[in-house]
């Protein structure tokens, strides 16, 4: 009976192995006949490695904030899905926000980014939009590269996607920015925007920023980072990175231009390095905009 009942185990085993691996192969076909077989041109599967060039650039929505007054900002960012090699995409038919309105703040340069730990390869909240209250419907950011088309909804309807201007586990807040001592203040995504300023290419433009923490804690020094948001040419910065003394301080960074057009950069002041703070958990920076006129 013993030798039975072992047989008989054995038997269930063997029947249940042999369900298991036709239930498999079933999924395989199914995974294999609905998969393309190649990506389309210029596109690669999502879990793919990184093209070395010629891949699209995809928009992200990061999330969205309610603010006092009943409207709602949202934030956007991006993923350059290429190895290396910045790609630039002009505002237009392919690089657009829908409704139009809320169009004309989007980066235009979407260069390859690294950041460590939860960073990755994305650029979060490289600027903001905000609707105001009733507004029905998304506004939707689109950009077209090499033949690929993507498409990103920004809407207020999860809360898992809603961000927060309190302050963090470890006290931190969105640091403050200005373009004067005494200049409007901006502590948030949609950032404050100054100029046109006026430089000719090649010449030296000196831009000055104020910066301040405002962590309800020890206070700790605050990191700038500039980028070129949109314009034609190569724009340099020295320096493009720095940081202050506790609590905030002043900096100047100078700029130039390759090519004449008109420019638009972003600042990026933030308290990244304390434990609650890092662009891969959406906290704590804020955005400042510069628009540039550069002449011949």
């Amino acid at each position: 009976m013993r030798v039975r009942a072992r047989e008989g185990a054995a038997l269930r085993r063997t029947n249940v192995d042999a369900a298991l691996q036709r239930a498999l192969v079933a999924v395989c076909v199914a995974v294999c006949i609905a998969a393309p077989v190649a990506a389309q041109p210029g596109e690669r599967f999502p879990l793919g490695p990184s093209a070395p060039a010629g891949a699209g650039v995809a928009p992200y929505f990061d999330g969205w904030y309610a603010n006092p007054d009943g409207s709602i900002t949202l934030s956007f960012g991006f993923m350059n899905r290429n190895r290396s090699g910045a790609v630039d995409i002009p505002i237009g038919p392919n690089n657009t926000i829908e409704p139009a309105q809320f169009g004309g703040l989007q980066p235009t340069h979407f260069p390859v980014v690294s950041y460590p730990a939860f960073g990755g390869k994305r650029e979060r909240g490289a600027f903001a939009i905000t609707v105001p209250k009733g507004h029905k419907g998304d506004v939707v950011w689109t950009l077209k590269h090499n033949g690929v088309s993507y498409s990103v909804p920004g809407r207020a309807t999860s809360d898992y996607y809603k961000l927060s201007y309190t302050p963090q586990a470890a006290g931190s807040m969105m640091p403050v920015v200005r373009f004067a001592a005494n200049g409007t203040p901006s502590n948030g995504r949609e950032g404050v925007v100054t100029g046109p300023l006026t430089v000719a290419v090649g010449a030296v433009l000196d831009i000055r920023i104020w910066m301040e923490d405002r962590g309800e804690r020890k206070p700790i020094p605050v990191n700038m980072t500039w980028f070129k948001h949109q314009g034609p040419g190569d724009v340099t910065f020295a320096p493009r990175t720095g940081k202050t003394a506790a609590g905030g301080g002043e900096a100047t960074t100078s700029v130039r231009f390759s090519a004449p057009g008109e420019y638009m950069l972003r600042v990026r002041v933030d308290n990244f390095g304390i434990t609650d703070s890092a662009l891969g958990q959406q906290c704590c920076w804020t955005n400042g905009f510069v628009k540039v006129k550069v002449t011949s």
